[in-house]
C-alpha cells in the first residue's frame, strides 16, 4: 500500500519541480514602444525604470538597462568609439571578450567583462532603418544568468 501511495506523491513532486523550472526560465517578449524596440527576456524580471530615455528591469541574478539616443550623433562609423566610451565609464576590472554584432535590424558591438566580481555586457546597437541608437548594459552574477544575458542580447529587434 505504501508503494502505491508513494508513486502519485513522487509524480506530483516531479511535476511541481518541472513547473517551477519552466516558470523560472520562461521567456517573455518585452517591448519598449516609445522607441520601437523589442527583445526577449525572462518573464520573472520586473521593470524598475521605463522613461523616454531609459528602460530597466531586474531579476534575482540579472539586471538589464537600455539607454536610447535618437539625435543621430552616433553613426555606423562612430559606433565602436561609443562602446569604448561606455566601457571606460564602467571601469571593468577585466575585459574577456569584444566583437562586432549583427542582430536582426541592428548592427553594433559588444564588450564583456567583470567589475567587482560581477559580469556584464555592454552593447551598442544602431538600428539600420532609423536613427535609434541603443546602449544596453546587462549585468549578471551566475553562469546561468550569463546565458540568459546572451539570449537577451541576441533577441533585440526593431518594429514600426
Amino acid at each position: 500500500m505504501k508503494n502505491i501511495m508513494r508513486k502519485p506523491l513522487q509524480l506530483t513532486l516531479i511535476l511541481a519541480f518541472a513547473f517551477l523550472v519552466q516558470s523560472a526560465t520562461a521567456q517573455k517578449d518585452w517591448r519598449w514602444d516609445g522607441h520601437g524596440v523589442g527583445f526577449s527576456a525572462p518573464a520573472n524580471m520586473r521593470i524598475t525604470q521605463n522613461t523616454d530615455s531609459e528602460f530597466a528591469a531586474e531579476g534575482s541574478d540579472l539586471i538589464l538597462s537600455i539607454y536610447v539616443e535618437q539625435d543621430g550623433e552616433v553613426t555606423k562609423e562612430t559606433l565602436a568609439d561609443a562602446l569604448l566610451v561606455a566601457a571606460k565609464e564602467f571601469e571593468y576590472d577585466e575585459i574577456s571578450d569584444a566583437d562586432e554584432l549583427q542582430i536582426d535590424d541592428f548592427e553594433g558591438y559588444y564588450v564583456e567583462g567583470t567589475k567587482d566580481g560581477v559580469g556584464a555586457f555592454i552593447i551598442t546597437l544602431l538600428d539600420k532603418k532609423s536613427s535609434t541608437n541603443l546602449v544596453v548594459v546587462i549585468a549578471f552574477t551566475t553562469d546561468g544568468a550569463r546565458d540568459k544575458a546572451i539570449d537577451i542580447a541576441d533577441s533585440f529587434y526593431a518594429f514600426d
